[in-house]
């Protein structure tokens, strides 16, 4: 049987470092937009990263760090004089330890000629959130940018317990990430009839994959969406351990000013409720 292969329209991206549009998904833009508008569609779109998780075998091999994502759950590696996040007077819960280095070098491997990566080229990111979910304004989470090489440290003690997640080795790849409806740039593409931009997000939705942990892009989820703000990291709960009650996924949240300085001081928290 012939391999199939996904072929892109570069021409329909102009721009220097635009991710590359799928034939099919530029058919179906086409078809809703019409050939004015769908440019604009195509420059909505935007490079993410999708992490998935490694079989035991990878897990183990030798080469099983070098490049790939690093993991979710675990336990950090948090540097000396470095305090373990807290919210509410409580250690907030490690939900990944993502490596830098692996993600710029997926991200260059897999993205647009030109394509800038935007976080930083080495080093880890740590991302921790309140469990309880108990705070609605977006304030239980912390992500941290430390060095590689610090040993693991457990939660410290708590009399209500901070349960750790059981590490997932991953392995990142780039890919396409479309605006839904409910994202205002896409909207605002169709003043005056909604109902294109909501049916254009649903056709270009089931021509590609809805990841369970992606990295940058669009929001994949109905979670309420942080004026002026992008995803960060956005993971569902089937890819973790966890047990979440009626939560369906978390996501991390930042600005692009932030995303531009290399700030992760205040990201903010989000999640859905099934």
């Amino acid at each position: 049987m012939a391999e199939s292969v996904t072929t892109y329209a570069r021409a329909t991206a102009p721009d220097e470092g635009a991710p590359p549009i799928p034939d099919a998904v530029a058919a179906v833009i086409r078809a809703r937009a019409g050939e004015l508008l769908a440019p604009r569609v195509h420059r909505l779109f935007r490079s993410s990263l999708v992490l998935d998780a490694l079989d035991p075998a990878e897990a183990a091999g030798p080469d099983a760090p070098g490049a790939d994502g690093g993991r979710l759950g675990g336990l950090p590696g948090l540097p000396d004089g470095t305090d373990w996040p807290a919210f509410a007077g409580r250690p907030m819960q490690l939900l990944a330890q993502l490596d830098c280095a692996g993600l710029a070098a997926a991200f260059r491997a897999g993205g647009p000629a030109g394509g800038d990566w935007p976080l930083p080229a080495d080093g880890l990111l740590l991302f921790f959130h309140d469990e309880w979910l108990t705070d609605f304004s977006g304030r239980g989470c912390r992500v941290l940018h430390v060095p590689v090489g610090a040993p693991p440290r457990s939660a410290p003690a708590d009399d209500r317990g901070t349960p750790a997640v059981p590490a997932v080795p991953v392995r990142a790849a780039w890919a396409l990430s479309a605006p839904s409806y409910q994202d205002r740039e896409l909207e605002n593409v169709f003043p005056d009839d909604f109902l294109i931009a909501l049916d254009l997000a649903q056709d270009v939705a089931e021509q590609l994959p809805r990841p369970a942990v992606r990295v940058l892009g669009w929001c994949d989820t109905d979670t309420g969406r942080p004026e002026g703000h992008r995803p960060l990291l956005q993971i569902e709960s089937a890819a973790l351990d966890v047990d979440w009650g009626e939560c369906v996924n978390v996501s991390f949240w930042i600005t692009d000013e932030d995303l531009a300085a290399g700030r992760f001081d205040r990201v903010r928290h989000g999640f859905e409720v099934a």
